[in-house]
């Protein structure tokens, strides 16, 4: 991960985190304790922004194939299966989009869809405010949902592969 990431991981974990609990503590005990907590929150953001970047470092696909097919995109993701929003990485090929757990979920197994599935992919917002997620619909069952980073990326990476799937 590169430092700008990094720094951008903390910031955007961190801050909302430390400004919460700066307002929290501040209104118990004052504004000294707000800085504290103002704090506290900037340094949970950089111990996230280190999480993920160890977890990248033990899931990304180094090479150009998985699994026997080239690799087209990945990174990391978070699935939603049922109400549980599992952690983990997230990996298209020409002929299928994969979903490896971290481990660290109550659901671990891993979740594979074939581009022929797809009927449309577009980007949403999680939980109706985030601008970070992905819908893939599919023609049985129910619609996959994941959290992404660069989701307008990944719509066309998609699209681009489902066009072009067997």
């Amino acid at each position: 991960m590169s430092e700008p990431r990094r720094l951008r991981t903390a910031v955007t974990t961190g801050l909302p985190f430390g400004m919460v609990m700066g307002l929290f503590l501040g209104l118990q005990r004052g504004w000294p304790a707000a800085l504290i907590g103002l704090a506290s929150g900037l340094l949970f953001g950089l111990a996230m922004a280190d999480f993920v970047l160890r977890q990248r470092r033990r899931m990304e696909v180094r090479g150009k194939q998985y699994e026997g097919e080239p690799l087209l995109y990945q990174g990391p993701a978070n699935h939603w299966l049922g109400v549980e929003s599992r952690g983990g990485w997230l990996i298209l090929t020409p002929t299928r989009l994969l979903f490896r757990s971290h481990g660290k979920n109550i659901q671990n197994a891993p979740f594979a869809l074939s581009l022929a599935d797809v009927t449309a992919v577009e980007a949403i917002r999680t939980l109706g405010l985030i601008p970070n997620g992905l819908l893939v619909r599919r023609r049985a069952g129910e619609p996959a949902k994941f959290v992404v980073q660069g989701r307008s990326d990944w719509v066309a990476a998609i699209q681009q592969a489902t066009a072009r799937a067997p």
